[in-house]
This record gives C-alpha cells, structure tokens and sequence, in this order.
C-alpha cells in the first residue's frame, strides 16, 4: 500500500509551483529539465489538486521546489495569521 501525504501537509503546494514558474517566466519543460524530472512530471502536479498525495509526487514537488529556489531565485511564503501564502524573487530581476 502506497503512503499518502494529506493536502495539509504539502509545502509548497502544486499551485505555489505553477505560480512561480510564471512569475520567473519559465515554461514546463525548463522547470522539468532544471528538476530533472520529464515535463508531464511537472503537468501532472501542477494540475493536481486532490486531498492527499503519494509520497513519490511529494518527492518530484521537491525537487521543482528546489530548482525554482537555486537556480531560479524564487522563495515560497508560508501563510501567517495576516497573509496567505505567496512566492516572490529572493532579488529583484536585473541585478
């Protein structure tokens, strides 16, 4: 039987990735290609959005997590009692 990881648990989350993809201007396949992981890896968790997830898929979010944080400069927000969760460049583009 395969481990399941409840929603609540995931960090960051399938559409925190999809968010910071877009805010660096990449597409799936570059994201997939930095990861090391294929494109329809990254497709299939970007449109996941079920209640849990298998701990394999937890395992390939972090490695997209990873490489938007290195090698894209992206850092994820967790959400606090007076925002929600976000991603936003560790430096402003251009410098």
């Amino acid at each position: 039987m395969v481990n399941e990881i409840p929603a609540g648990e995931i960090w960051p989350t399938p559409s925190l990735i999809r968010a910071a993809r877009g805010l660096v201007g990449i597409d799936q396949a570059t994201l997939a290609k930095s990861a090391k992981v294929s494109r329809k890896a990254v497709i299939s968790l970007e449109n996941d959005d079920s209640e849990q997830m298998d701990y394999r898929r937890v395992a390939v979010l972090a490695k997209l997590a990873a490489a938007l944080e290195k090698k894209h400069g992206v850092e994820f927000t967790k959400p606090t009692s007076s925002r929600g969760e976000g991603v936003r460049l560790t430096k402003p583009k251009g410098t």
